[in-house]
């Protein structure tokens, strides 16, 4: 029974978390938009809010289906001093996410299911959930389950997983912030705006949280000052709208036209 009440609150927590960094970063894109036009409609986010239930949704099974195996195998205790478990959790995480990512632009079947998350033309904090319950359960499973079998604990996931909200939230939200030289180092809305360009040359940056694996692998673009010209994808028909929510779960399994 202890075991179950801790498990609840570390979910407890993350989904309070998860509300709040929304909330949080909401007000910043009214106070300080990057793009007026890019601002969410009332109509827009009651979409979001189901998307956000979707994706609440797929990262509750991978996470269900994470801690299943942690609790057969991973250690009670850090097997590494807690700060050490935590770096190489951001790591592998970070890795596996990059990989799952990568290949949802690469491959064309996978495409069927990310390509849902670009077809808006606009990049905010609310519509960073619009996303195939699939896609979402696929990289989290992927990118966290490997950590399990190398021993890292439930408190390092836990820790970890609220350091990947924040970032994932932050480098999708519609604000007007400049991290510098920082962003050699770790993603954020400068980088990911380019990421969502429907130019492909600056369309990289498959990672949300350390650049890392982006400069491992050639797909850090970055250039100080450098904006999109337009986001999305350059044939938004061959997706259904946002807003036909059934239609967006259907159509990676329909074949292509």
């Amino acid at each position: 029974w202890a075991t179950f009440t801790y498990k609840l609150e570390f979910g407890l927590v993350n989904v309070l978390f998860l509300f709040f960094v929304i909330a949080y970063l909401a007000l910043f894109e009214r106070l300080i938009p990057y793009e007026v036009k890019w601002q969410a409609t009332k109509k827009e986010w009651l979409r979001d809010g189901i998307y956000l239930f979707i994706t609440m949704m797929g990262g509750a099974l991978s996470i269900a289906a994470i801690f299943a195996v942690a609790s057969v195998v991973s250690p009670k205790t850090p097997s590494l001093p807690l700060g050490v478990e935590i770096a190489l959790a951001i790591l592998f995480i970070s890795f596996g996410s990059y990989v799952f990512h990568r290949l949802g632009h690469d491959w064309p079947w996978l495409w069927r299911f990310h390509g849902i998350h670009h077809a808006e033309a606009k990049v905010n904090v609310g519509n960073n959930s619009v996303n195939h319950i699939f896609d979402v359960w696929g990289r989290r499973f992927i990118a966290q389950l490997p950590l399990i079998f190398i021993g890292i604990s439930e408190q390092s996931l836990f820790v970890v997983s609220i350091f990947n909200t924040l970032q994932g939230y932050f480098v999708h939200a519609n604000v007007n912030v400049r991290l510098g030289r920082l962003n050699y180092f770790i993603g954020s809305p400068e980088q990911h705006r380019l990421h969502h360009s429907v130019d492909i040359k600056e369309a990289g940056h498959f990672c949300v949280d350390v650049t890392l694996w982006d400069w491992i692998f050639g797909s850090y673009f970055w250039r100080r000052g450098r904006k999109p010209d337009a986001v999305g994808i350059k044939n938004p028909a061959r997706f259904p709208p946002p807003e036909a929510i059934l239609k967006c779960f259907i159509h990676p399994f329909k074949k292509p036209k």
